[in-house]
């Protein structure tokens, strides 16, 4: 093997360590966003399921009435989305994927459309 192609694939080695370890970190920050959530359900709102840490609303679940398939996750843009895109570089359709991997594994709920407000 030629020197150009080892270092072509150490290079390449490098980078996929260097996503594992960032997909990691990103989801320990996540999990610590999910750390001391209060749900509250408004009884003029039953549709809608609010996540709150320390007073402010991190996330809400709503689950539309007519067709419960439609779930849809809000996350806080400046206190999620934000950080994602801009400390973890991931674009609109990883940022989707990832929330959404991340409420199905740690909060359970399955099938969830990630929305940012």
């Amino acid at each position: 093997m030629k020197k150009e192609e080892k270092i072509k694939e150490l290079e390449k080695q490098i980078k996929e360590l260097k996503k594992e370890v960032q997909e990691e970190e990103m989801e320990q920050w996540f999990k610590s966003l999910l750390n001391g959530l209060e749900i509250v359900i408004y009884d003029d709102r039953p549709d809608s399921v609010y996540y709150k840490k320390n007073g402010i609303y991190m996330f809400k679940l709503y689950i539309d009435p007519n067709n419960k398939e439609k779930r849809h996750f809000y996350c806080n843009y400046e206190l999620v989305g934000k950080i994602l895109l801009n400390k973890y570089n991931l674009n609109e359709y990883e940022i989707q994927k990832f929330v959404s991997d991340m409420v199905e594994r740690y909060l359970k709920l399955i099938k969830v459309i990630p929305l940012f407000g």
